[in-house]
């Protein structure tokens, strides 16, 4: 059986806000590491651009059939 997440990350684009996109970067990056370490598998990443913030969907599977 497959299982499937995402992960859900919306970081702001303005000149401003440097620090908290970096923040909210790195949380998107450990995210994705730990699912790997439980053998999760980026599949597809969707960027949606906005007026002030850019948001990244990640979806993820693992095939549990072993």
């Amino acid at each position: 059986m497959q299982k499937i997440t995402t992960i859900i990350t919306t970081v702001p684009t303005g000149d401003n806000e440097g620090p908290l996109r970096q923040r909210q970067l790195a949380m998107r990056d450990e995210d994705l590491a730990a699912l790997g370490r439980v053998r999760f598998t980026l599949h597809n990443t969707q960027v949606l651009t906005g007026q002030d913030r850019v948001t990244f969907v990640d979806t993820l599977t693992r095939d549990d059939s072993e």
